[in-house]
Parts: structure tokens; sequence; C-alpha cells
């Protein structure tokens, strides 16, 4: 209980984590916390299974690209929120560890694809993400309050990294031209399915599918709580803002 108090202060009050837990305000921080303590509870969610997603739809004379790990990314921003919001910091989460396959058809609508995260390789604000944000985000913070969020974030309250390693990302449909299409995609974190429309935007060239989008998710909607202490008066908003450039690469060159 003591360890979960001291990495919520280290992620939420990093500048004063220590002289909090080093002067004897024990008994105030337990007072002020335990009230609203919602990080080291069970999150609620509609529990379902991987095999329960949709199965992927892959055209007979589809390609098959390979998601190129190294130059893809995914960037997701993480806002403070709250009446005293003004002492947390807003987040940057950030993998450059995609994988998967595209499998590209004859026509944009009989396209498929699977993504998968792994969520033990997520980097928590780096500062080049932090400064490319912008305002809201400025600053680099000390490695203990990244330390600590990067663990809360792990956590079996959260990600569950031990058991669920990865997020699942798994096509629907897709609709639209390259220029501006439509994704229907179910995302699968932990127990928990849910389905969401993407624009995208698609760049075919040179045996080479680069695609890029941003769009916006609840963490309720994934079966996640937002981090929320002293009641709600500082906690994670609900919402995350989510962006990314997926590049792949075909398998074997069209003739």
């Amino acid at each position: 209980m003591l360890n979960c108090l001291h990495l919520i202060f280290q992620s939420l009050f990093p500048w004063r984590s220590k002289l909090i837990f080093g002067r004897g305000c024990l008994l105030l921080a337990l007072l002020l916390l335990l009230p609203g303590l919602q990080s080291c509870q069970k999150p609620v969610s509609r529990e379902s299974s991987i095999a329960d997603m949709a199965p992927l739809d892959i055209a007979p004379a589809a390609r098959r690209f390979q998601v190129l790990s190294d130059q893809s990314q995914l960037i997701v921003r993480v806002y403070r929120d709250g009446r005293l919001a003004n002492l947390g910091h807003n987040h940057v989460i950030s993998s450059n560890d995609l994988q998967g396959e595209i499998y590209f058809a004859d026509t944009l609508q009989n396209t498929a694809f699977e993504l998968r995260l792994p969520v033990m390789t997520l980097d928590v604000d780096l500062p080049q993400y932090r400064l490319d944000a912008g305002d809201e985000f400025r600053g680099t913070l000390d490695q203990d309050a990244v330390s600590g969020t990067r663990t809360n974030m792990l956590s079996e309250q959260q990600l569950n990294a031990a058991i669920w390693p990865e997020i699942i990302l798994r096509s629907r449909e897709v609709r639209g031209s390259l220029s501006a299409s439509t994704v229907q995609m179910d995302i699968a974190v932990r127990s928990h399915i849910y389905t969401v429309e993407v624009p995208v935007h698609i760049v075919l060239a040179d045996n080479r599918i680069t695609a890029t989008g941003n769009f916006q998710v609840y963490q309720t909607d994934l079966g996640l709580v937002p981090f929320s202490v002293m009641m709600g008066a500082l906690k994670v908003k609900d919402q995350l803002d989510i962006r990314f450039t997926i590049v792949a690469e075909a398998v074997r060159p069209a003739l």
C-alpha cells in the first residue's frame, strides 16, 4: 500500500514526493489519498477474449506487407485533469516497436491488417516527443517521475503487462480512397475489445505503404480506469489523443 502511494506521488508530484515521504507527513498523504485511490483498485471492464475478435478477412490475392518497426511510430498524449490539475503533468506515451502485417488487396475495401503493440517496450515522456507536443508538455521530467508513471501504467491495475503483453489492433472494414480512407478496427486491451473508426491517409509507392492519422479514444472505452487521487481533484483525463505513422514493406515485391 505504501509503495503504491509513493508511486502515485512520484508520478503526479515529482518535485514533492521526496519532501512528503521524507518529513513524516505520511499520515497526511494517507488522509488525502485514501478516499480517491482508484489506481489501487481493480478497473471495471467488459470481459471478453482476443479469440472473440472478428477474424482477419484476408483476400486471396492480397499482397502481404510487413510493418517496419524502426520506421513506424505511435504517440499517445495523456492530459492532466481535475481541480488541482496544475499540480500534475501531461504525459507522452510512445512506441517505436509496432509489429504486424498489412494485406493489401486489389481494392482498398478488401485490404486488411493486424498490428501488435508490445506494452513492455512503451516509452514515457521522451524529451523529443514532449517538445514536439507543444507548450502543454513543456519541461523535462526527472527520472523518478518518469519511472513512477511507467510503473503505474504497466501495473496490474492498468495495462497488466505481465498477463497481457500486447495490445492488438485488427481491421474490420476499410472504406474510401487512399488519400481519405476510414478504417474500422478492433482494439484489444487486456481482456477488453473496443471497436473504433479512424481516418487514415495512405500512400502506396515503391512496394511500400505509409499510413498516417490521428484519433481520440477514451480510457474507459478500453476498459481502463483513469488514474485519480484525492477524490478526483487530481486525475488523468479520460480522453487520449493518438497519432501514428505506420510504414510497411512488401514481403514479395510486385513484378
